[in-house]
């Protein structure tokens, strides 16, 4: 297939999100995520400020850039970022 434009086609990697309180998610930030089950997450953004998003839905992509997942504050669960 070669190369994909990310800017077309969205996400063109997949991980399964560990939360961690200490440690960036592995492979570099994410460009949104999905929860499976729904809740709130806790993300470190791209320019190092700390949110919580309330209440996310499951089962949406959430256009969220984030480059860690806090355990500490993340009661969502089933988590997978796209890049």
């Amino acid at each position: 297939m070669g190369t994909v434009n990310s800017a077309v086609y969205g996400f063109v990697s997949g991980v399964a999100i560990t939360t961690n309180d200490n440690q960036d998610v592995p492979g570099g930030q994410l460009r949104g995520f999905v929860v499976a089950v729904a809740g709130d997450v806790k993300c470190t953004m791209p320019d190092d400020s700390i949110v919580t998003w309330p209440a996310l839905a499951a089962g949406v992509i959430h256009p969220i850039q984030a480059k860690r997942i806090w355990q500490n504050g993340t009661t969502a669960t089933g988590i997978v970022g796209g890049r």
